[in-house]
Parts: structure tokens; sequence; C-alpha cells
């Protein structure tokens, strides 16, 4: 139970932990929802959703993190991209070849992004990006380019 609820003294303890599990699971599956979503179109902040839910920042934080949540978190996330957004990436991606700056910050926002949350490769070797990208666009640290 949370704290702004009060006991009913005609239910039981199992039911009583049972009610607290559902609620966990809702706001654990929300958050997952949240986290799938790009944090550019996210609603509201970490602090309002833990606020909402009445659970503090690092129990949200320590939930993101589980290995469980981090693969529910990933197929909502494919679930989402495979329904239209192949479309709008596929333009993100044409626009960004194209030469046009910010949809080419904007896709590798997104990859970068996903790269924090998923270890991508291929075949067994890192995915390197084009010298003239990760120079401009890159955070600090990473130097790898196609030129290496």
């Amino acid at each position: 139970m949370d704290e702004n609820s009060t006991a009913n003294p005609n239910i039981s303890g199992t039911q009583s932990v049972a009610s607290e599990s559902v609620s966990k699971k809702d706001w654990i599956q929300e958050m997952c929802e949240r986290e799938a979503t790009p944090k550019a179109a996210r609603e509201g902040t970490i602090e309002s959703f833990c606020k909402k839910w009445g659970i503090s920042e690092s129990t949200y934080g320590y939930q993101k993190r589980l290995k469980e949540n981090k693969k529910k978190i990933v197929e909502i996330w494919l679930n989402e991209a495979s329904n239209g957004g192949n479309e709008v990436l596929a333009k993100l991606k044409d626009n960004a070849l194209e030469g046009k700056e910010k949809s080419i910050e904007m896709y590798l926002k997104f990859v970068l992004e996903l790269a924090e949350n998923l270890d991508i490769t291929s075949g067994g070797k890192p995915i390197v990006l084009p010298s003239e990208i990760i120079k401009q666009y890159a955070p600090d640290g990473i130097t790898k380019t196609d030129s290496e």
C-alpha cells in the first residue's frame, strides 16, 4: 500500500499484498513504456512520474536497470518502432544522408540513445560511423571513425 491509502480491515493480508503487487506492476509497466519513448517525446520528468506513483527516484532508477525491465523496455520500443516508426526513421536517415544538419543530429541521438540501452554490434564488431559525423555530433570520448 502507498502512504496515501488506508488499510481496509475487511481485506485479508494476502489480498492487501496482491493489490500492492498489482500497483507495482502498473507503475513498472508505465515506467517501461516511458523509457521506451524517445526522451524528446516523453511527458513530464522522472520526478513528476515518481510523485504520481509515490515512489522514490532511486527506486525508479533501480527498476529501470533490472535486466527483466530492460528487456520489457526494448520489447516495447521494438514493437513501437515496427508499427510505423520504420518509415519515419528511414525518412530521417534519408534527410541525414542528404546533409540536413537537424536530421543528422536527431538520427545520431537516436542511435546513441539506443546504443546506451543495447549492446549494438555487427558480426561481433562495433558499428563505425563516418568521421565527419563523429567529429560534429559524438559525445566526448568517442573517437573511432570509418578511417581508422
